[in-house]
């Protein structure tokens, strides 16, 4: 049995869904999950910041998968409620883990939030560091509880004879991910005949992007690993980090070039949707040139975990936009039909 905290979420159902094909599933939250699911996941409601519903969830659990957290805007208009959770839940949760008789181990879902987003040089590896005020205020918090999370999750796999393991994910592409987010924007407003609107300040930001399939594929060859007793114990828990997202750095401006580019292609130019900066007065923090100043190296995950290779950001989008093109073309029949 795997154990998903968080499970109600893009993430976690997304995850529920993938690794049901190969274990049971349970997922863990304070609100049922939207998605419906068949016979081999099932739902308990569970706080992470109650340690006693915590351990009694766990109880026939083997592997833990902890993805609980208070995100953006959230946490900033709740900072306790996200000190509450992304902190002392994840305590609780890598306590339970620890003392239990049963649990084999856990993983952590991480970010790539903890690198920052200014002044990126160098190599991005697991060993790249922690950068939580080179990133905009609006997630600097969230920064700071990624970074804490990881700095305790690293201490129970060093201290502990369990694996305590930390899945560090870029800006997750997929149905269902999050209204908010710049692509999902970008592709509803473009299927939309509106324009799409990177902003100036921002437009040159690198981001790092993953397809929400390899992120799945990560958890499961890891979960695989630890519950068949082939993730050895590390002096440094390094070893049980592993960075999974696309290695070609893809700024706000580029993503919105792509939308725009995929969206003509499927609708075949009956959709050309226009592309306008827009200038909030704020100043530029980014450069036109600063992806270049880094490389990311994911070789321990392609290596390791055996994934082979990683799907980019234009082949994630591509399939966004077919799918929801093929959904509009069915409900513009369903209406003619009518």
């Amino acid at each position: 049995m795997v154990g998903i905290t968080g499970g109600s979420g893009f993430i976690g159902s997304s995850l529920a869904k993938h690794l049901a094909r190969s274990f049971d599933i349970r997922l863990f939250d304070v609100n049922p999950p939207r998605q419906k699911f068949g016979n081999d996941v099932s739902f308990q409601i569970c706080d992470v910041r109650v340690f006693e519903e915590v351990r009694n969830s766990l109880e026939d659990v083997d592997l833990v998968i902890h993805g609980a957290i208070v995100q953006i805007p959230g946490i900033n208009e709740q900072k306790r409620l996200g000190y509450e959770v992304n902190f002392l839940g994840t305590q609780n949760v890598c306590r339970a883990v620890d003392e239990s008789p049963r649990v084999k181990g856990m993983i952590l879902a991480g970010s790539w939030h903890t690198v920052g987003e200014r002044e990126l040089r160098g190599v991005i590896d697991e060993e790249f560091g922690f950068r939580p005020d080179k990133v905009a205020d609006r997630a600097r918090l969230y920064a700071l509880a990624k970074i804490a999370q990881e700095s305790v999750v690293r201490f129970y796999d060093e201290m502990s004879g369990k694996i305590f393991g930390i899945i560090r994910m870029g800006t997750v592409l997929g149905e269902g991910m999050p209204e908010k987010t710049a692509a999902n924007i970008f592709i509803e407003n473009g299927l939309g005949g509106k324009s799409l609107t990177p902003f100036k300040h921002s437009m040159f930001r690198p981001m790092l992007y993953v397809d929400v399939g390899d992120v799945c594929r990560t958890y499961e060859d890891f979960a695989r690993k630890i519950l068949n007793g082939e993730v050895k114990e590390k002096k440094n828990s390094l070893a049980h980090i592993f960075n999974v997202y696309y290695p070609e750095p893809v700024t706000i401006l580029e993503l919105a070039e792509i939308v725009r580019d995929v969206i003509v292609r499927c609708s075949d130019s009956r959709i050309e949707p226009k592309i306008e900066v827009v200038d909030t007065g704020q100043p530029s923090v980014f450069g036109e040139k600063d992806k270049k100043l880094v490389r990311v190296d994911v070789s321990k995950v392609l290596n390791l975990l055996g994934l082979g290779s990683l799907k980019g950001p234009k082949e994630s989008i591509e399939e966004l936009v077919r799918a929801r093109v093929k959904k509009m073309r069915a409900q513009a029949k369903k209406g003619k039909l009518k």
